[in-house]
């Protein structure tokens, strides 16, 4: 087990995830109600919260403290320390709301919202690909097949809707996984 598992830092983050959770959910539906244009930007950040939320709290209500993220983590090789999971997180959730800057109806949109889904389709494929290796399940995996899939097939559409080249919806997707396994690799290296 991870020994900082259970470390303030990493409380006050569950904490900040359920919250964010709760608060994205509570605005997704209410846009979407409304017919908002701001339900799309949205979807990044409640499925980074969800994600959280299935790694950080779910997971260890159905399989105890070996279901939490870090632990499991740990188990596999990865030493993820509370910093880290402040910062990670964190940075998440300001890239993902940086999506509301970008106006809606561009190609330029369309790439930020394919580059956000590929980066969060890269984080499923590593779940699903330890969770298959381990032939066990992997903290996150819920989210990972249930959201960031559709989420990434919805990004596609929305990069077609606006005529985004095909090679462009490629580069990016790339680009997103190779970021996404940098700061993996970032965080086991220092």
């Amino acid at each position: 087990m991870n020994p900082d598992y259970q470390h303030l830092y990493v409380q006050a983050m569950e904490g900040y995830f359920a919250f964010g959770l709760v608060v994205a959910s509570a605005l997704l539906i209410y846009f979407y109600r409304r017919k908002s244009i701001f339900w799309v930007p949205l979807l990044p950040l409640f499925v980074l919260f969800a994600h959280e939320v299935d790694e950080y709290l779910l997971s260890p209500v159905l399989f105890g403290p070996e279901g939490h993220f870090l632990n499991w983590a740990y188990s596999v090789g990865l030493v993820i320390s509370p910093i880290d999971v402040v910062v990670i997180n964190l940075g998440s959730a300001v890239l993902a709301a940086s999506i509301f800057f970008f106006k809606q109806g561009t190609k330029l949109f369309a790439g930020v919202f394919l580059f956000m889904s590929s980066a969060q389709l890269a984080n499923a494929a590593l779940h699903l690909g330890v969770a298959t290796l381990q032939s066990a399940y992997s903290p996150g995996m819920i989210t990972a097949l249930g959201l960031f899939l559709p989420m990434f097939v919805f990004a596609i559409l929305q990069a077609q809707r606006e005529s985004l080249s095909s090679k462009a919806m490629f580069a990016l997707s790339i680009i997103a996984f190779i970021v996404h396994f940098m700061m993996i690799l970032r965080i086991n290296a220092g």
